[in-house]
């Protein structure tokens, strides 16, 4: 009743609700239970289902389960499966020829049987694969498709009825079908040809019930129930117990059949409104009785039939079903089938819970609708405030309510009780406290505004001490007050030890008899000797929301999200352990918490009521599905004194129920594997879960959907699943009860699976086998053809072995050869690469000597031989530059990996590095790959990054407007496709038979010249493509770009380091300016002879030039000496070049550093530049290259230091 329940909630949470609201509330409260009570009250609270929760239509017409624990539903829409959670609908889309189902039926061999209005009967087969149908259109027997009831009987035969057509029966082998009609004269016939009711009683006895009477099948013929043992010939519905009592419903009344054959018209009594029993729904396996009334639905309860208050969330209000039948399914619960209100469900252990709520119309009800306040009383009875402003006391054994006093708040609603140890009942509303004796029904009243003992603001929580004192708690402090009612003492919040933002949860007595407090800032005690509150030792100094004292010494504390057990010595806690998230408790603040006589705990939140056993650590929550009229419970829970019960206060009534009678079920319900599937493409596949199940290897989204065959509280179930061989542990999935697996590699698979029920239970493990296949090469018979394929192979190459002998042998001759040749040219490469080093520094003496020698007066002769010397220096240079370049090409052995790579992450590396360099340039950088691309490739990745790398280089190099551009694709046959794009300059024919040659470029010197290179990157990646089994093609023209396609298989292959760089010319370099001034050098150079060449060529040039030979000379002289520039040799002794230049400028030395060194590697001018250099030269140099190096380093007129750079044009020797 969700309308009434917010009504409530709303009264409930105001603070000064008047009482005429509460009996407003009272009243709408009343118009849905008329009805009086003698005891304790057992109200059933049935949950409707309807189109909102998943039915196809609220117009039921039948319910059957099957043997699994499905409920099978005919709708006027289509014939319906529940499993607790979900409805599942087939109509003419999923296989039926009508979606409007009339009945439905599961015979003995679980078979669903169901008839339609306009297409005769079907049948689902066990295995739910298929229907079959029995119509005008194949049965001939058939006169009629409108079948209204269907029933099978214990020999297999299906009995169907029609509208207007008669009875049917099939055989149990399904062939032949049998009709009966009622004959004119014959009283042994059937009654009527309309057959509305089929009903087999225990005995197995086939009763019938038609709009002209009902009758019984004998085994040949029918025995009609006799006309005036019928209040009516119209039957409308029929029911049989477990006795064989058959019950016949007409619209005239009820009649019955009893085990004895005695037949009676009125087996019940008149109801209280004169009106009659119309019909016996039920009689469930507890003996109870449902009825069909004149005012909706009834139940058999004190000897009389009380009515059912039925609220409907579609209608908004209390609604009045039209019945017809009901169903009570293997747990006991009942499913209540409504011709117009939807299906309406009340599962069995209703009765778990007793509810006192306010009726105007019965006076022994209690007084307030919200029972804020409970406490014990000393006979026995129980103390009730709330709402309703009125003192009540209950008698837990009969419910009712005797009116104490009225009006006690003079309006407000009453929210704590207590009764003293004199009997005196005390009362609490926010603005004041009341005591009331008993007896008289005298009451005394104190207010926050009373000139003496004027009252705390706020509700009080009473408790009493050993020596009488009576303890009043509200939200923001503690008063004393003796019996009487005299204030002793007031402690507001900041006062007494209370913190000022101490919230007071609880007062009660402590394990050591003291008073305690739980709030905000944890448990205080009353230190009488101090008269002050203070911590407890050893309590928690976090927010407690109650206490509550256990067995032994032992100290419950509810706290936000968990319940904690303290020991208690006698003088302080000791915390023992928790019970929290892990055991299933909610995060949520709980509202109270006592403990009953079992030791299980209970505490009242605004989820319903929750249980705590400590002996197993189980957490259960209670809520309106386990018979709850609500589940928002703002005060704390009572124990009755003496028998245990448990008292609670909610916004629809008083709940009342023993936990000793709480039993869970003793084992769990039973566990299905409802569905499996998979997507295979873009369809969904399903597989059936009691068979073989073989998935594809490509097939993905494999989905197993387990269902708990229970549907009391089927919301609260869980479900864990653990994957053998793949799950190191068990998989919680909640209550989705879904295991979903992207993909599965191929092989045989074990999925366990189990499911916990709302009390805790698991059910046993169930467990699905499951195959995923291979793909087609890997099968058996795939890797048999690929044997057989060897062994013909293997023959063939026998055959050809002897003939290939000899010319193996000649190979093997050659390639020894070939081998001692290559590995003298590897030694060759290797010395030379090790040389090359090593002949840059005397060859800077040789050069640098032969240089200065000329500038000095020789005669023709002499200048001739020391021309001669120079020249013979330059071209060994030359020659030397070329060796290091092949060095690099041929140092090393190539081994091609094999091995997986991510082709996307290649992909992405590449546009990594080359698009900043290519946006550097003012080009545009674009990366495609195609769709069908595989993404993982088996291979060498460094070497077709390298390939790439040297390809995109050149691009973007000779590129100088426009973009360069990198695709992959798949390749007809094996591999993929890469190719690289530019808007360059293109080539033309010749250029482009030269471009793959060793030492060659486009446009040869002039290519050399402009852009540098030896014309080895692209012979290198073309070398690498032929090893890996691809090649490099291109595509270009002049004027029209170039695109150089990749074409990799990705198979075994040889491997080659690229050569870098190649030697930039020395003509034209700028001769020496004359008429310079003369410049202050700093030179730093160990090795003498190259320190004379480097200060005789300055010095030639008009420089004065100081020479030192460590980096601590250095820094000694620039700080006595000013210089113009300093020249410094990378590689010094102790502090070299670059930790030199560095200090120099952390020292403040302005001038241009130069670097002078013989290293060949590409990184060392980086590094200089890095450390503070303005200029890189190599060793050798000549006079015209230091010349224009200092030309441009130091100009006529000064630079800032902030503008130093390396001119690129600047000539740099190798």
């Amino acid at each position: 009743m969700a309308a009434a329940g917010k009504a409530r909630a709303a009264l409930a949470a105001s603070r000064r609700v008047r009482t005429a609201g509460t009996w407003l509330l009272a009243l709408f409260v009343a118009g849905l239970a008329t009805f009086a009570h003698a005891g304790l009250p057992e109200t059933p609270r049935l949950r409707q289902f309807t189109v909102a929760d998943g039915l196809p239509s609220n117009r039921i017409n039948g319910v059957a389960e099957d043997r699994a624990g499905y409920l099978w539903i005919a709708t006027s829409d289509g014939l319906v499966r529940h499993d607790g959670v979900d409805f599942r609908t087939w109509r003419v889309e999923q296989g039926l020829h009508d979606n409007f189902v009339w009945s439905v039926h599961v015979d003995a061999r679980n078979r669903v049987w169901f008839g339609t209005h306009q297409a005769g009967i079907g049948v689902f087969d066990a295995q739910r694969g298929r229907f079959n149908y029995y119509n005008r259109g194949n049965t001939p027997a058939m006169a009629s498709d409108d079948v209204w009831s269907v029933a099978s009987t214990r020999d297999g035969a299906t009995w169907f009825g029609t509208a207007d057509a008669g009875l049917y029966r099939i055989a149990a082998d399904g062939k032949a079908v049998t009709r009966f009609m009622p004959r004119a004269g014959d009283p042994r016939s059937l009654p009527h040809a309309s057959v509305g009711q089929l009903v087999v009683a225990p005995d197995g006895t086939l009763w019938i019930g038609t709009q002209g009477g009902a009758a019984r099948w004998t085994g040949k013929d029918f025995q009609r129930v006799p006309t005036d043992a019928l209040n009516s010939p119209v039957v409308n519905g029929l029911s049989a117990d477990r006795d064989g009592t058959v019950w016949i419903g007409t619209p005239e009344g009820v009649s019955v059949r009893r085990p004895d054959g005695r037949y009676s018209r009125s087996p019940w009594a008149a109801l209280a409104d004169g009106g009659k029993v119309l019909q016996v729904l039920r009689r469930d396996r507890s003996g109870l009785h449902w009825f069909d009334i004149p005012a909706g639905l009834g139940f058999e309860g004190d000897g009389r039939i009380e009515p059912v208050p039925l609220y409907s969330s579609v209608a908004n209000g209390p609604v009045r079903p039209l019945w017809i039948g009901v169903h009570e399914d293997r747990e006991g619960g009942l499913w209540f089938v409504s011709y117009n209100s939807g299906l309406w469900y009340l599962p069995a252990n209703w009765r778990r819970f007793s509810v006192l709520s306010r009726r105007p119309d019965a006076p022994e009800s209690p007084a307030n609708a919200h029972v804020r306040g409970i406490a014990p009383a000393g006979n026995g009875s129980m103390w009730l405030v709330g709402t309703g402003g009125t003192l009540d006391r209950l008698d837990p054994e009969s419910g009712v309510a005797t009116h104490v006093a009225r009006n006690v708040g003079d309006g407000y609603v009453l929210a704590g009780v207590f009764e003293d140890r004199r009997g005196q009942a005390w009362v609490s509303w926010q603005e004041g406290v009341a005591r009331i004796d008993p007896a008289s029904g005298g009451v005394t009243r104190w207010v926050r505004d009373s000139a003496e003992d004027a009252t705390l603001f706020g509700e009080a929580r009473f408790a009493q001490t050993d020596d009488g004192t009576l303890w009043l708690a509200t939200e923001r402090g503690v008063q004393q007050r003796d019996e009487d009612g005299r204030v002793l003492a007031s402690f507001p919040a900041g006062q007494g030890g209370l913190p000022h933002d101490f919230f007071i949860e609880q007062v009660g007595r402590g394990p050591d008899g003291a008073l305690w407090l739980a709030g905000s800032g944890g448990l205080l005690m009353w230190n009488a000797g101090a008269r002050r509150f203070e911590a407890v030792p050893g309590g928690p100094p976090r927010h407690v929301f109650g206490f509550a004292a256990g067995e032994n010494g032992r100290m419950w504390l509810a706290r936000f999200g968990a319940v904690e057990s303290y020991r208690w010595d006698g003088a302080r806690l000791a915390e023992e352990a928790a019970i929290d998230a892990r055991a299933g408790f909610p995060a949520l603040e709980p509202s109270g918490l006592v403990v009953d006589l079992t030791g299980r705990l209970w505490l009242t939140s605004v989820r319903g009521l929750i249980r705590v056993d400590p002996a197993d650590r189980s957490v259960r929550i209670f809520g309106v599905h386990d018979g709850l009229p609500g589940q928002e419970f703002a005060d704390a829970p009572v124990v009755r004194p003496g028998d245990g019960r448990i008292l609670a206060g909610s916004a629809e009534g008083l709940v009342i129920f023993d936990p000793a009678a709480m039993k869970d079920r003793g084992a769990a319900p039973r566990l299905v594997i409802e569905s499996i599937d998979a997507l295979r493409g873009d369809d969904k596949v399903a597989f059936a879960p009691d068979g073989a199940i073989a998935i594809a290897h490509d097939d993905r989204d494999i989905r197993f959907v387990a269902r708990l065959l229970s549907f009391n509280d089927a919301h609260s179930h869980a479900y864990r699943f653990r994957l053998d061989g793949y799950d190191n542990s068990w998989v919680q999935t909640g209550g989705a009860g879904e295991r979903v697996f992207s993909r599965l590699k191929p092989g045989r698979y074990r999925l366990q699976v189990q499911g916990r029920a709302a009390d805790n239970l698991w059910s046993p493990v169930q467990t699905v086998a499951f195959a995923v296949q291979p793909p087609w090469w890997r099968t058996w018979w795939a890797m048999a053809l690929l044997a057989c394929a060897g062994v013909a192979l293997l023959a063939l190459l026998a055959d050809a072995y002897r003939t290939r002998l000899r010319r193996r042998h000649a190979w093997q001759m050659a390639q020894q050869k070939r081998d001692l040749a290559e590995q003298a040219s590897h030694a060759k490469t290797r010395f030379l690469a090790t040389l090359g080093h090593e002949v840059r520094t005397p060859m800077t003496g040789v050069l640098g000597m032969s240089e200065l020698l000329l500038s000095t007066p020789l005669n023709p002769q002499q200048r001739g031989y020391v021309g001669a010397i120079r020249g013979a220096g330059e071209h060994l240079l030359r020659l030397v530059n070329d060796a290091l370049d092949l060095a690099r090409i041929e140092s090393d052995r190539l081994d091609l990996a094999d091995e997986p790579f991510d082709l996307h992450a290649l992909m992405e590396e590449l546009a990594a590095l080359v698009g900043p360099l290519a946006r550097q340039r003012g080009l545009a950088f674009a990366m495609a790959i195609g769709e069908d691309t595989p993404r993982h490739l088996r291979g060498d990745a460094a070497r077709v990054r390298q390939i790439l790398l040297n390809l995109l280089g050149n691009a973007v190099k000779f590129t100088e407007h426009g973009k360069v551009t990198l695709a992959v694709a798949k390749r007809a046959e094996e591999g993929v496709c890469f190719e690289v794009a530019d808007t360059g300059p293109g080539l033309n024919a010749e250029q482009k038979s030269r471009l793959f040659r060793r030492f060659e470029q486009a446009e040869g010197v002039r290519t050399s010249a402009r852009y540098g290179g030896s014309g080895l990157g692209l012979a290198i990646s073309q070398e690498l493509a032929a090893a890996m089994g691809g090649r490099i093609e291109i595509d270009s023209a002049p004027g029209e770009g170039t695109r150089f396609s990749v074409s990799l298989p990705l198979a075994a292959a040889a491997a080659a380091t690229s050569a870098a760089g190649g030697v930039a010319p020395e003509a034209g370099m700028p001769a020496v300016a004359d008429g310079r001034r003369s410049l202050s050098l700093l030179l730093v150079e160990d090795d003498p002879t190259v320190a004379d060449v480097l200060v005789g060529l300055l010095r030639l040039q008009g420089h004065h030039v100081v020479h030192v030979a460590h980096g601590l000379a250095a820094l000694a002289a620039v700080v006595t000496t000013p210089f113009d520039a300093a020249l410094l040799d990378l590689d010094l002794p102790g502090m070299d070049g670059l930790a030199l230049a560095r200090q120099l400028r952390i020292q403040g030395f302005a001038p241009p550093l130069i670097a002078v060194t013989a290293r060949a590697d590409a990184g060392a001018e980086p590094e200089a530049l890095e450390a503070g250099f303005d200029h890189f030269i190599r060793k050798p140099m000549t006079l015209a290259m230091l010349a224009a190096l200092l030309e441009r380093a130091v100009p006529m007129q000064p630079r800032a230091v902030a503008e130093r750079e390396v001119d690129p044009s600047l000539p740099v020797a190798f």
